[in-house]
């Protein structure tokens, strides 16, 4: 009986480590490079019929549907800012350009220490398993006993890990939305929209950048085109 839980359970952190590692190197492998100016500036441009006063009210019907707080609105200057945050991702955050080497060299070292941590992880399962298929014979020696004491051992486990603060390294997004207002006749303004996204993990920052996702940019003009129809 011990050693077919001790079995399953080694076999069970196997398969752990397996998936852990995989949905790391697959995580080390994804993040969307800075676009160029010009590239940014076609995404992020769109023309809208009507005054930036008209224009801004419909922006901000739109940033209120979207779950936004506007922060900022200085019609002189033709800028509004607004801002959000979700427990979830709501745009992939590219890393800028500038600080492309560091992410890489941080990405390596970080792909590499988890890497390490599974494989020493995977070696360590497979001696314990070896281990216990030696100790068949002593299963019969203290069965019940052993079976109350690694009772009252996960009843422990169960209250120390209950009484921990599960919610420190809880991931959270902040999103902050700038929007330009340029009036380009009596009827007509030009809209760009940029947004910086920061990921946290608890209280640490753990990646900031652009929002460069196009289907974002679509759906907010889209959402401001229909509402300036309405």
């Amino acid at each position: 009986m011990k050693t077919s839980h001790v079995k399953h359970f080694s076999r069970g952190a196997t398969w752990l480590l397996v998936i852990y590692l995989s949905l790391v190197m697959t995580g080390c492998s994804f993040r969307p490079t800075e676009l160029t100016p010009e590239e940014a500036r076609v995404l992020q441009t769109r023309d809208f019929n009507g005054t930036p006063e008209e224009v801004a009210k419909a922006a901000s019907i739109v940033l209120q549907e979207m779950h936004y707080s506007l922060a900022n609105v200085d019609m002189g200057l033709g800028i509004m800012t607004a801002t959000r945050t979700s427990e979830r991702s709501l745009a992939p955050i590219s890393r800028e350009v500038d600080s492309e080497n560091d992410f890489e060299n941080e990405l390596g070292t970080f792909c590499l220490v988890a890497g390490t941590i599974a494989v020493v992880g995977l070696f360590l399962a497979w001696i314990f398993d070896g281990f216990d298929d030696d100790d068949d014979g002593d299963d019969d020696y203290d069965d019940r006993p052993s079976r109350r004491h690694r009772s009252h051992q996960h009843d422990s486990g169960v209250s120390i890990f209950g009484s921990g603060d599960s919610g420190s390294d809880v991931d959270s997004y902040t999103y902050i939305m700038t929007i330009n207002l340029e009036e380009l006749s009596l009827q007509q303004t030009r809209v760009r929209l940029t947004v910086q996204g920061e990921h946290y993990a608890g209280p640490s920052i753990v990646e900031s950048g652009p929002v460069q996702d196009q289907q974002f940019f679509i759906d907010f003009f889209t959402r401001l085109h229909s509402t300036l129809n309405r």
